[in-house]
């Protein structure tokens, strides 16, 4: 195991936090959608969370 950097070990938490906040609030939005019984927009921000998901960071694929 290689040591990281403290600084961008800092940096790699903030954005892993600020991803994971935003997965949050679209997922707050799917949810308030479908408590108003609107299932397209609950569609659209559900797949929203997925792709949010999906995404990886840049230091799980290194640059060929």
């Amino acid at each position: 195991m290689s040591m990281v950097d403290p600084h961008i070990q800092a940096l790699r938490d903030a954005l892993v936090a600020e991803h994971t906040e935003r997965i949050a609030e679209v997922q707050r939005w799917a949810d308030e959608a479908a408590s108003r019984g609107h299932v397209e927009g609950q569609r659209r921000h559900l797949a929203h969370v997925e792709r949010l998901k999906a995404m990886p960071y840049p230091w799980e694929h290194p640059a060929a």
